[in-house]
């Protein structure tokens, strides 16, 4: 998805009008910050941050607070050896005083972090043994990896706490915090949008080497896999605390809940999209295949042609596209004809509904499908007096004239020698010809 929004370094609220008196000053202190970061003297930037974090502590500015914590953070990162545990330590400390929404965001934002060294450090994680304890209650370094998890979701969890001011409060309001693209406030119109999404990024992870349950949750009830609005009315239950997939599937729930009666004319789909390619690659049930086509479809001749349906049918056209890439003569003709149906629904949508967004990406899979491709693989070693064999593979070529012609090992240690490849072609067309076909 092109149109999103992320949560930035620096991280802005919307107390001003408690602050505005106090904005001249902290504007000047910042502008010295960012020419200190500018001349690379972060030692020197990090003493302004300090000063503004007092300065602000004692006003009980919140905004400024939190941006002088993040502009530490960033800077310790650089500075201090153990970094990462103090800034950890630092944003602990600030959610205990935070309210809503701030508290939120750093609650995301911890979480991230945690998510992020484990990223990092991925190979430590997994060389470790899990204990029913945290071996070190504070040094989230030395934790193993179910209990790093269960971490994270406890941070996330909390991101999305006050779920109801979540969504009544509109990501337009954090307009100096947000990298945007024109159009973001489609897909992320809400705090709780932007918030969820962050905790999707983790939750819809592949990740799976975690301890797990006997009775693990696994994506086997083919209802699932249904329409957005059948979803959203679906039970969804586990006894398995450590399944992302189940806190996965709780968030496209309420995701949709919250989109359900948008006026917006993509918000629902793109949400629903992301569910149902969630649900598709994960699902264990055999009919997935099908039954993940039929819901696409029906999907597009509900929206009856609207810029909604549009979308879906990309999807459509990006499915057919990738069955169409399994053909192979004689030992599966079965979706031999699967691309010429992809490129007749990207073409439909082109024409019905050129100025929709599924239009835009119907049109860029119809330059992939149209692209031309050729290989061509000799065998490494030639018999001598036997044929030798080739490969050829391609796509969307009539034919292919062949020539084939003499070299003597002098002329093949010459033609190694030259360099750029029109002087090889300008060689090899001057060698004799053996055969044509």
């Amino acid at each position: 998805m092109k149109h999103i929004v992320t949560l930035i370094t620096i991280i802005l609220f919307s107390q001003m009008a408690q602050s505005q008196k106090n904005n001249d000053s902290f504007e000047v202190l910042w502008k010295q910050v960012e020419k200190l970061e500018n001349d690379a003297l972060t030692k020197s930037a990090l003493k302004v941050v300090t000063s503004i974090s007092e300065k602000a502590k004692k006003e009980k500015n919140s905004p400024q607070i939190v941006k002088a914590l993040l502009y530490t953070s960033k800077y310790v990162m650089t500075l201090e050896e153990d970094a990462q545990l103090k800034i950890a330590t630092d944003f602990k400390q600030e959610i205990d005083k935070a309210e809503f929404p701030t508290k939120n965001v750093l609650e995301s934002y911890l979480a991230n972090l945690y998510w992020q060294f484990f990223q990092q450090n991925r190979y430590q994680f997994y060389n470790r043994t899990k204990t029913e304890v945290k071996v070190d209650s504070v040094d989230f370094r030395t934790w193993d990896l179910t209990t790093l998890f269960k971490e994270i979701t406890v941070h996330f969890d909390a991101s999305l706490e006050n779920e109801a001011e979540l969504k009544q409060t509109p990501v337009s309001g954090f307009d100096n915090i947000l990298h945007q693209q024109k159009g973001s406030e489609e897909y992320r119109p809400t705090l709780f949008d932007l918030l969820a999404q962050n905790a999707l990024l983790f939750y819809t992870t592949p990740e799976n080497n975690i301890t797990r349950p006997a009775d693990k949750f696994e994506i086997d009830n083919p209802d699932l896999l249904c329409n957005g609005y059948d979803f959203t009315s679906q039970n969804i239950t586990s006894t398995d605390d450590t399944s992302l997939q189940a806190k996965a599937l709780c968030i496209f729930q309420k995701l949709l809940i919250q989109h359900l009666p948008s006026a917006r004319p993509y918000t629902f789909a793109e949400v629903d999209i992301q569910r149902l390619h969630f649900i598709y690659q994960n699902a264990v049930f055999e009919t997935k295949d099908q039954q993940y086509l039929e819901v696409l479809q029906n999907a597009a001749s509900a929206g009856n042609g609207n810029w909604a349906s549009s979308l879906y049918n990309y999807e459509i056209a990006a499915l057919l596209n990738q069955q169409g890439n399994y053909y192979q003569p004689k030992s599966n003709e079965e979706p031999r004809w699967k691309t010429k149906e992809a490129l007749a629904v990207c073409e439909k949508v082109i024409k019905e509904n050129a100025d929709s967004r599924g239009a835009e990406k119907c049109r860029a899979l119809k330059t992939q499908i149209l692209a031309r491709s050729l290989q061509l693989t000799t065998e490494r070693h030639i018999p001598i007096n036997m044929t030798s064999r080739l490969l050829v593979n391609y796509k969307n070529y009539d034919g292919l004239q062949l020539t084939a012609r003499r070299i003597s090992q002098k002329q093949w240690n010459a033609l190694e020698d030259l360099y750029p490849q029109e002087k090889k072609l300008a060689f090899i067309k001057k060698l004799s010809i053996a055969k044509s076909w």
